[in-house]
């Protein structure tokens, strides 16, 4: 009996086998194979257990090579204009971009929209949420050839813009809001966080009785390396992903489809991200003036536990040559930016007092020397009246009170305490 069954295990362990991944042919062809690389596109493959709680939309980004794509080389990006889909003005061609943000830009491995799903109520006997493409790029219905994925993406961006001026007026939407969550939030990640969060202010919203019918768009990009140890090094690499992100499709979503000077729509636009994706939405949003195109202000760009610099804001602080930032005016009516002294991740930042950061509030309250000229601070309560009290504001809030735990498996100390009754309830009140 003991023979029989070591040969048999003998003969599994010599077995071929010669199935293949559902994904397996537009994985190669993008150089998205792995299931490093699979939680990023997560929605496209036949298991639909990652849906949205509630009615709105996903957009995936991610990265590949740019010859697998058809993206403009290195060499047509320096010299012969490369980004210009993107629609940036004159002062934006890439002998005029400062050298900080041409390093982000010139990635061997740039961004491209590889998804786009929407999510709604079917009108079945079992009301349920089901998700629909609208473009996936793993699809060859939606794409057939790999290599022209860079060109398509712009192509769908432009129709969604349709999909979503649609999609307003038929359901008389009061607020846009534009998500992206930070570092180490795969897709399905990411929309888990998307439910927690949204779901809680909906509940805030309900409780008013105010008018609020809101339409959610959540973007995910590759946002981490893997759950290794080796993922720490990803820290820089994915910090310049955000802000590559920001200034081109981040840019192009938001300035372009969303806000686009043709709109003549009346709802709030609501731009929220938490660490790194709060780097990635406030690039977007500060990133309008390098378009030819004008747009919209947002409404109002809220920023939680960031993880980027401070001195952004500042106009005699910092090394970045990040000046749109000192402009915020013209690309947000309202801004606020939340930190909480029990944040451990943004420590990482060491060289810099990262805005999610206790190190930042302190800077700005000690402040001689004008160096945050028109940051306003606010020390929040449980039980606060929380407002904008001009038209044009940037507030630095101190969320200590609230954002003070430690959240399962997620490291850095209160870094992401912000799913909580408390945090959503300071999020509808701003």
């Amino acid at each position: 009996m003991k023979k029989t069954v070591l040969n048999l295990l003998v003969l599994i362990l010599l077995c071929g086998c010669s199935s293949t991944k559902f994904l397996d042919a537009r994985e190669t062809e993008f150089g998205t194979k792995g299931a490093k690389k699979w939680v990023f596109h997560r929605l496209s493959d036949r298991d639909k257990g990652t849906p949205l709680a509630f009615p709105g939309y996903i957009i995936g980004i991610e990265k590949a090579f740019r010859s697998k794509i058809g993206a403009p080389s290195k060499q047509d990006i320096h010299h012969n204009n490369g980004l210009e889909k993107f629609g940036f003005n004159e002062s934006n061609v890439w002998k005029s971009i400062p050298k900080r943000k041409r390093r982000v830009l010139d990635d061997k491995k740039p961004m491209f929209v590889s998804s786009i799903y929407k999510f709604e109520h079917q009108n079945t006997s079992i009301h349920k949420i089901e998700a629909l493409p609208l473009y996936d790029a793993y699809d060859t219905k939606f794409l057939v050839k790999a290599t022209d994925a860079y060109d398509q993406s712009f192509k769908e961006l432009d129709t969604f813009k349709t999909e979503l001026a649609t999609n307003i007026a038929d359901n008389k939407i009061t607020h846009v809001f534009l998500f992206s969550m930070g570092w180490n939030s795969d897709q399905q990640e990411a929309i888990r966080n998307f439910n927690s969060l949204f779901l809680k202010i909906i509940d805030n919203a309900e409780n008013s009785g105010k008018e609020f019918r809101p339409l959610f768009i959540g973007l995910t990009w590759p946002s981490k390396w893997s759950d290794g140890f080796s993922n720490v090094f990803s820290f820089f690499n994915k910090t310049n992903d955000a802000d590559e992100i920001g200034m081109t499709w981040g840019n192009y979503l938001l300035n372009k489809v969303i806000l686009n000077k043709n709109n003549t729509a009346t709802h709030k636009t609501i731009v929220v991200g938490h660490s790194f994706g709060a780097k990635l939405t406030s690039r977007a949003v500060m990133s309008a003036g390098m378009l030819a195109e004008d747009s919209k202000p947002v409404d109002l760009l809220i920023n939680l536990q960031s993880a980027y610099s401070l001195n952004r804001f500042s106009a005699t602080k910092g090394v970045e040559p990040y000046k749109d930032y000192v402009n915020w005016k013209q690309y947000a009516n309202n801004v606020a930016l939340i930190a909480s002294k029990y944040d451990c991740a943004v420590k990482m930042g060491f060289y810099a007092p990262f805005a999610g950061g206790i190190k930042a509030y302190n800077k700005v309250k000690n402040d001689t020397k004008d160096d945050y000229i028109g940051i306003d601070l606010l020390k929040y309560n449980l039980d606060p009246i929380t407002s904008f009290k001009a038209d044009k504001q940037l507030l630095l809030i101190d969320a200590s009170a609230i954002i003070k735990q430690d959240a399962y498996k997620k490291g850095g100390g209160a870094h992401s305490d912000i799913y909580n009754d408390e945090v959503s309830k300071l999020l509808w009140d701003l």
